[in-house]
This record gives structure tokens, C-alpha cells and sequence, in this order.
């Protein structure tokens, strides 16, 4: 590649985002979004990827004047650290990582034209979360933009899960995720 040349994505990027338009227009994706689990059950104590947490808290950033800073308080999360490091011990991983939840509103405000491009999720920059079984009506949106780093050790004593993604959603959200990491870098455009 020459010096100046455009980063190639480093994965098929026709053929990503062909599939996440796959996996998004699946006849039954709302039937299949959400488990119905019950997550008050002891044996779920760690969340999973994808999982929603309620954990009222400011999203914490680094603002531009360079100074720690917290942003807009947000209700609820989506966790996009990785499920398989909720199996260990909290001493070898303490950390995770979680996404902020913006409230977009109840299906008639957002609007069903609005309600269709999200659902289509060609939204590079974040993720299109329904409402799920036993919560509110409210339709949200993940920033990718803005991930958080949480203690495992807050979930149970501070956060909660209150829901959790059935594995056609769970690999609709990896999808998006490898779409916004791995996309083409841009940076001599």
C-alpha cells in the first residue's frame, strides 16, 4: 500500500454489511431481540454482552479542555465487553465495558420512518436497542462513541440487569461492533 493511501476495512465490507441487513430484516428479529429469562435468578450475577444494565450514572469523558468531565446522565447501558471474561474471577478481570443508552422515546414520537432506519441498522456509530419484555416503551440507541469502563463489582450491588439479548440479536450487535472498529480508516482522505 502506498504512503497516502486510504486503510482498507480489514474484513468484507459489502459482504458485513450485506449480513447485518440479513440478520436486521429477519421476519421474527422483535421475537427473537429479547430472552425471557429471569434475571432476578442468583446464577445470572455477571452480565453478558449485550446485556442491558439499569445503573443510573453520568457518562464520564474527557472534555475539550483536556479536563475529566461527566455528560448526561443515563438510565441504562448496553455491555459490549466481552462475555467470556465474566466466567473468571473478579480479581483476574475486574473491568468491563458498557455503552450509554440515549432514550429516544416511545414509538409514536420517534416515528415509523425513523423507527425503520434504525431498524435497519445502518447506523455505523451505534446501536438500535428495542424495548425489552417487562421494561418501559422506549426505543434507544447505544453510542459506540462513548464506551465506559464499569466494575464488575458494581452489578448486584449497584447495577442491575434487566435484560438480555437472545443470540440472533446478540450477533446482530457484534456485527455492528465489527463494522465500527474495523471499518476503513479514512485518515488520508
Amino acid at each position: 500500500m502506498a504512503e497516502g493511501d486510504r486503510w482498507p476495512p480489514i474484513h468484507d465490507f459489502e459482504g458485513l454489511v450485506d449480513y447485518i441487513r440479513q440478520l436486521a430484516t429477519a421476519d421474527d428479529l422483535g421475537s427473537r431481540f429479547w430472552s425471557l429469562a429471569d434475571l432476578r435468578d442468583d446464577r445470572l450475577p455477571q452480565p453478558c454482552h449485550g446485556d442491558i444494565l439499569e445503573l443510573p450514572a453520568s457518562v464520564p469523558v474527557i472534555a475539550d479542555d483536556g479536563v475529566p468531565a461527566l455528560t448526561d446522565e443515563r438510565e441504562h447501558w448496553l455491555v459490549v465487553g466481552n462475555s467470556c471474561d465474566s466466567d473468571r474471577a473478579i480479581e483476574e478481570v475486574e473491568w468491563t465495558q458498557v455503552v450509554p443508552l440515549a432514550v429516544l422515546g416511545t414509538a409514536n414520537e420517534v416515528g415509523k420512518e425513523r423507527l425503520s432506519q434504525l431498524k435497519q441498522y445502518d447506523a455505523f456509530r451505534g446501536f438500535y436497542v428495542p424495548p425489552w419484555p417487562g421494561g418501559d416503551e422506549l426505543h434507544r440507541l447505544g453510542s459506540f462513541l462513548q464506551p465506559v469502563t464499569l466494575h464488575r463489582g458494581a452489578v448486584g450491588t449497584h447495577a442491575r440487569i434487566v435484560a438480555r439479548m437472545q443470540t440472533h440479536a446478540w450477533v446482530l450487535l457484534h456485527a455492528c461492533l465489527i463494522r465500527f472498529y474495523a471499518r476503513g480508516d479514512g485518515r488520508h482522505d
